[in-house]
């Protein structure tokens, strides 16, 4: 005769079993305390908080003033603030940080089996994180198991970052600086060559120049089209000297930019080595381990218990 399984049923069997039931959940319990304790890794948790100051800061027109009227913010925008992200979520950061520090020796991969890069760079992603705040800054954060190492890894990461972040902005620097630095040298080929025709001229064909008494330039000459032809090249020579006085201004304050080597990071907390590690919660691992085995234990008893009855119908 089929009996009608119910709350009642199931109540029956697992009375009948508390006691395997309390044994195995006990026993998952101390298992897993000890697990926690003595297998799995404690791991510490530092992290740095920054904001990316605006590098227009550090160009001529900042920096000499000028362009009249502009305003320019000491912090970053939302792009920076992005490029950032993208930066200390990059390849090379992440690479400099495993080469710097021998983190496959720390994480105990063998470097001698294929794809060991590969293991190490997941690894370290998977303990690693660079996010946007809620209030616009970026964090950076590592989970490791020496608290002091992981500390000095998110500090020379945030270095890093920050020195990529300067390097495009230099470059390009650099590169104009390199250019007027040609303009110049072409200038002043061009300058010497017009200084030495009017010297030239002056001595052939006898020329004076004097000036009047409201700063006019005078030339005088036995040829007039002489005189003409060293008045060109004099104006020419003039106005090449002070576009080439100008150029040489430019690349001083360039240079000046140059070297201004400030942060493009304003650090609001450096990673500091913690005191007390962030996981495992042991009391957490226990919890969740005795949660599962209580639910598996149940379920399995009242299985057992419906074989046990389909084996006497059949």
């Amino acid at each position: 005769m089929d009996k009608e399984f119910n709350l009642l049923t199931a109540i029956r069997i697992i009375m009948k079993w508390r006691y395997s039931i309390v044994i195995l959940i006990i026993s998952s319990a101390i298992i897993s305390g000890l697990f926690s304790v003595f297998v799995m890794d404690e791991y510490y948790y530092s992290w740095t908080t920054f904001y990316p100051t605006n590098q227009a800061l550090s160009d001529r027109a900042a920096i000499f003033n000028t362009e009249a009227g502009v305003q320019v913010e000491y912090f970053g925008n939302k792009a920076d603030v992005n490029r950032i992200l993208t930066i200390a979520s990059s390849a090379p950061i992440i690479n400099f940080v495993i080469d710097s520090f021998h983190i496959a020796e720390h994480y105990k991969i063998d470097k001698t089996k294929p794809f060991w890069k590969t293991r190490v760079y997941k690894e370290f992603t998977k303990n690693y994180e660079a996010i946007k705040t809620e209030h616009d800054a970026v964090m950076m954060s590592l989970y490791d198991t020496d608290p002091k190492m992981a500390a000095n890894i998110i500090n020379t990461m945030a270095r890093k970052v920050d020195e990529l972040n300067k390097q495009h902005v230099n470059e390009t620097k650099g590169k104009v600086y390199d250019a007027i630095t040609g303009q110049i040298m072409k200038l002043q080929r061009t300058v010497n060559e017009y200084i030495d025709t009017l010297a030239r001229l002056g001595k052939e064909y006898k020329i004076k120049v004097s000036a009047a008494s409201d700063a006019t330039v005078i030339v005088e000459g036995l040829d007039y089209m002489v005189v003409q032809q060293y008045k060109s090249i004099m104006s020419k020579q003039t106005n090449a000297t002070r576009e080439l006085n100008n150029l040489i201004n430019i690349r001083g304050q360039l240079e000046v930019s140059l070297k201004n080597n400030e942060t493009s990071l304003y650090v609001m907390e450096e990673a500091f080595p913690a005191d007390r590690r962030e996981k495992p919660v042991r009391s957490l691992v226990v919890l969740i381990t005795v949660l599962i085995v209580t639910f598996v234990s149940v379920i399995g008893v009242l299985l057992i218990e419906q074989i046990n009855e389909l084996k006497k119908q059949l």
